[in-house]
């Protein structure tokens, strides 16, 4: 009788953004298996230089801790009109490459993960309505609450709120969103 060999599920977050992070989850023991995080300031990349190295490294870690599935952070508009058009573009590089390379993938609203992670601020109405948005060295609240969130359920120290949201965002993919085991098919991309 031959043994059928078992490969680990492992799963992608990624904090999309010029300035962002990724983690790495083992997507059954829910538990993170690496992580880390990128730069490419205006200094020294122009943004389309930016969203090409961003591109490679997706890929090398992708490579290099055999991804089953992976989840980016979806954008949403705010007040800074340039920021969500760019933001757009590095979602549809990303969105290529995955789509070139046959890979699962799908995007999670910050609000679904902020929630799951206790890690939301106070919503603009609750801020008129009872106090003002607490902000300290300059973070606001719900990039404080993900980083004590990290802290808590991992045991990892960071300042990083890229970080800690790319471990949030991995945390609640393993515990809400449900992944085919047969064939680790995900809301978008192709089968394995």
């Amino acid at each position: 009788m031959m043994k059928k060999e078992y490969k680990q599920i492992n799963i992608l977050a990624i904090d999309q953004a010029r300035n962002g992070a990724w983690s790495v989850f083992n997507y059954e023991e829910k538990t993170p298996v690496a992580f880390g995080t990128f730069s490419f300031g205006n200094k020294d990349f122009t943004f389309a230089r930016a969203m090409v190295e961003i591109e490679r490294l997706i890929t090398a870690v992708i490579g290099a801790y055999d991804i089953s599935a992976i989840f980016v952070e979806d954008i949403q508009l705010r007040k800074n009109v340039d920021s969500y058009k760019k933001l757009a573009m590095l979602l549809g590089v990303l969105v290529a490459a995955f789509e070139r390379n046959d890979y699962l993938y799908d995007f999670v609203a910050p609000s679904k993960w902020q929630s799951y992670c206790n890690a939301r601020g106070r919503t603009s109405k609750e801020q008129k309505s009872r106090m003002t948005s607490i902000e300290l060295d300059g973070k606001k609240k719900s990039k404080l609450l993900s980083i004590q969130f990290v802290y808590e359920q991992f045991g990892i120290e960071t300042d990083n709120d890229n970080l800690s949201d790319a471990l949030c965002m991995g945390w609640y993919i393993c515990n809400e969103i449900v992944l085919n085991k047969s064939n680790q098919e995900a809301p978008h991309g192709k089968e394995n």
